[in-house]
């Protein structure tokens, strides 16, 4: 059998520790887990699943098989994502009557409710009693790959220490480690974060050497021995994600019928290895100093290569792409020794404006006597680099987001830092289906930006960055814009408002609003739509910053997993350019006296049609502190306003009427 086959090659390899090798024992003992676990690359507690799932397996490393599934809608790709599903995956998940993601089974065992799907709480308590269970089996396996043909050789013993069931079937997985992707919840599972921000799956079923539900053991009475070999040859690819033959598991499992798993284990794979070929295993890693901000143009590319293996490698080719451009590349020929590391630097280059990344890159000369089971750890991505163009593109400037399209993230005067491409997002009521009003502020426009936090990862920000602007020719700057946002439950999703005057080194912050103190509506457990009323007007000061010839302004978003934010009708305007945008109200002769004042202010204007009007006084940091409402009224007004019990400061006085806005700017003083 295989040990025939492999006494004749040149060169074995082992790529897992040798605790189920052939023969299998015949001594009775209990049951191996087998830990199936329903996940989803969208799923935002499936990190820590698969943390919860690896420490059973850690405390028991030689009597826990995990199985990570990818199945259900949390799995479906998006856009670029990678595809991690089988055609498997359904017909496993269905079976367990799984509620909600992550879901597992153990042994697929029904403890209690009618279903084998257990919440990850459960797992650790349900494998302890699975392994203190007698078994009437024992399951082992190994398995070699030929590096020529990508042949995979699995051999398998069952050996019955009882009398096993009528219905007993013999699966066999092939499962991959070391999967580059993303991950929605990753905070959850810090060790499986890799240097460059994505995710290490691991453990994920590939394929199955036995079909759906695994080959009929017809003979299960005590003293039997099965013996199975089975053979498939590898693809390159499953759904366009590699087969990594160096990062390979094969497992077996023994189950009555399709549901209660007896035992399983795991089996070493050995690699057949051409004769005058050597295994290597070089690595990159990006060792380059990234931008200090957003004006930082300038950089150096470099990388650092490691030799993971043992043998020398006498020459390699380092390279680089930028924006997926041509591959910039560098012969090394000093020989790299196992466990050694060398750093290569390119020339300097300088980033265009908009979004970077640099992907580095080695590999083997062509034609040499080296072979790499793992590849997935010869590239490496830099972060994603934001840069602005150097000069301010404009005194004022408005976005509304109608020019745009729907699930657009490029600006044309200011960029997304959404490095993970997370959910923000240009919106309007195409995106879910029943949606008839319109999603721009107060229903006045068809487009808004969402924020989708119940779709990014708690405690990530996700920031729209304005260009550069001037505000030196101009006076009483401010930026007013419109949101909408309703709480899931309770959640403390946070929109901010900053400034930068240093190209982003450092950033002020003029308004903060989080919770319910940023809700417009009451919390809702579904997607939050809004209505024409439940968007909420801000005006912001920056009159701090005028003369200022490159200021910054930055929407930035928190996400605490809660609902939808949408932000709308962004104006960056100075005093004079404000009152031009008003004029089209129906309401004039705005006029706040006396200014400044520490008692009360009055505030005159006139409308030319009878509308709702509401004054109000906000402070610094958009938030309401005084507020008036008159009601429906025309023809000349004047309201007082009580300053005080404010504090001393710079305030703006807002009427609001059915068709528009205007504000002045006040200061109380004590």
């Amino acid at each position: 059998m295989k040990q025939k086959i492999l006494s004749s090659v040149a060169a074995l390899f082992s790529a897992t520790a040798l605790f189920a090798q052939l023969p299998v024992s015949h001594t009775a003992d209990n049951k191996n887990v087998v830990l199936e676990e329903f996940t989803g690359i969208y799923c935002t507690f499936c990190p820590d699943g698969h943390k919860l799932a690896q420490a059973i397996k850690t405390a028991n490393p030689d009597d826990v098989v995990l199985i990570n599934v990818h199945v259900g809608g949390y799995a479906d790709p998006n856009g670029s994502d990678p595809d991690f599903r089988t055609p498997f995956g359904t017909a496993l998940a269905n079976q367990s009557g799984l509620q909600g993601y992550p879901s597992g089974t153990v042994n697929r065992h029904v403890f209690a409710g009618g279903v084998t799907a257990l919440n990850r709480g459960d797992w650790a308590g349900r494998s302890s009693t699975i392994l203190g269970q007698a078994s009437y089996a024992n399951v082992a396996l190994e398995a070699s790959i030929d590096l020529s043909t990508r042949e995979l050789i699995v051999d398998v013993e069952v050996y019955y220490t009882g009398t096993g069931s009528a219905s007993n079937k013999l699966n066999v997985a092939l499962l991959q480690n070391g999967i580059e992707g993303p991950q929605t919840g990753m905070s959850a599972n810090p060790s499986q974060i890799l240097p460059n921000g994505k995710y290490e799956h691991n453990h994920m079923l590939r394929h199955l050497l036995t079909g759906q539900w695994g080959e009929t053991i017809t003979t299960t009475t005590s003293g039997t021995l099965i013996q199975r070999q089975y053979i498939y040859t590898i693809p390159a690819d499953l759904n366009s994600v590699a087969y990594e033959l160096g990062n390979l598991e094969i497992v077996a499992f023994l189950a009555e019928g399709n549901q209660e798993i007896v035992t399983g284990a795991e089996g070493p794979i050995s690699y057949i290895v051409p004769p005058g070929y050597t295994i290597v295993d070089l690595a990159a890693a990006t060792s380059m100093q990234n931008p200090s901000n957003y004006c930082d143009n300038a950089v150096t590319p470099q990388v650092t290569i490691t030799n993971a293996d043992t043998a020398t490698v006498s020459s390699y080719v380092a390279s680089y792409t930028l924006n997926g451009g041509t591959p910039v590349t560098e012969t090394v020929t000093t020989p790299l020794a196992g466990g050694a590391t060398e750093t290569v630097t390119f020339p300097n280059i300088t980033l265009p404006a908009g979004e970077n990344k640099i992907v580095y890159s080695v590999s083997l000369e062509s034609g040499s006597s080296y072979i790499e089971l793992v590849s997935g750890n010869n590239t490496v991505a830099s972060q994603v680099m934001y840069i602005v163009p150097q000069n301010a593109f404009a005194t004022n400037h408005q976005e509304g987001f109608e020019s745009l399209s729907v699930g657009q993230t490029t600006f044309a005067n200011a960029l997304l830092d959404n490095p993970e491409d997370e959910g923000v997002f240009v919106a309007n009521n195409t995106v879910a289906q029943g949606i008839s009003q319109n999603l721009g502020g107060f229903g006045n426009s068809s487009k808004s930006l969402l924020w989708n936090y119940y779709g990014i990862t708690p405690g990530k920000a996700i920031s729209l960055v304005f260009h550069k602007m001037d505000f030196s020719a101009g006076t009483d700057y401010s930026v007013s814009f419109n949101h909408a946002y309703a709480q899931y439950q309770s959640e403390n999703d946070k929109l901010q408002v900053l400034v930068s005057t240093d190209c982003g080194t450092t950033w002020t912050s003029v308004f903060s609003k989080q919770g319910t103190g940023l809700s417009t509506a009451p919390a809702v457990t579904s997607n939050f739509f809004p209505t024409v009323t439940q968007w909420e007007s801000n005006l912001v000061d920056l009159s701090n910053y005028d003369g200022e010839t490159e200021v910054m302004v930055a929407f930035k978003g928190t996400s605490r997993y809660g609902n939808n934010l949408y932000v709308d009708d962004i104006k960056i305007l100075d005093g004079v350019s404000a009152s031009v945008k008003e004029e089209n109200n129906t309401m004039s002769g705005l006029n706040a006296y006396p200014n400044p004042s520490n008692t009360v202010v009055n505030v005159d204007f006139k409308l030319n049609n009878k509308e709702e009007v509401a004054v109000s006084i906000i402070n610094t940091v958009g938030q309401t502190v005084v507020v008036n409402n008159l009601g429906a009224v025309s023809g000349l007004q004047t309201t007082q306003m009580d300053v005080s019990g404010l504090d001393a400061g710079m305030y703006i006085i807002k009427v609001k009427t059915t068709s528009g806005e205007q504000t002045k700017r006040i200061s109380v003083i004590k």
